[in-house]
């Protein structure tokens, strides 16, 4: 009787604990209940960079490719205001040389339908003032996603997310 109960327990705490997080209780957002609700509302222009990101267990997400999105084992985001059934999340991409990138991606039906790099710094090593490139992205309340890149001069790209969830 002792073997077995001893048994039960050796199992029962090898398994991973997982603990209740308020973060992690999720309101629905547009049937997929991964990520949270975005407190923020369209239209949308400001700096994400020092915001802090949701996080969620990846194996608790069924959205197919999601792991190619994560640096670390919880799966970190910023939520952005979503519509039509379509999540957007800027994603962190800071396992790489360059440590403030966010990633815009569109999510619908569990799929992630568009990427783009939305937010942050890119340069060459040893690189001068003057050569770092900037990108900042805002969104109109019709989904028009103005990305504006500063290098020497201003260029502004546009981009509009259809029903489908690609722009």
């Amino acid at each position: 009787m002792f073997v077995i109960l001893y048994n039960l327990f050796f199992t029962y705490a090898q398994e991973p604990y997982i603990e209740k997080d308020p973060n992690k209780i999720l309101r629905h957002n547009n049937k997929n209940v991964c990520f949270v609700k975005s407190e923020d509302r369209l239209p949308l222009s400001k700096s994400h960079r020092n915001s802090k990101y949701k996080q969620i267990y990846i194996e608790s997400c069924q959205v197919e490719d999601l792991e190619l999105w994560n640096c670390e084992i919880d799966f970190r985001y910023i939520p952005l205001p979503s519509k039509n059934s379509i999540d957007m999340l800027l994603v962190p991409m800071d396992c790489g040389d360059f440590p403030s990138r966010l990633f815009l991606i569109t999510i619908k039906d569990h799929q992630i339908r568009s990427e783009l790099y939305a937010e942050g710094e890119w340069y060459e090593p040893g690189y001068h003032e003057d050569m770092i490139q900037k990108t900042h992205l805002s969104i109109s309340k019709d989904l028009s996603l103005p990305l504006q890149q500063n290098m020497n001069k201003l260029t502004i790209k546009h981009y509009y997310l259809n029903d489908s969830g690609l722009y």
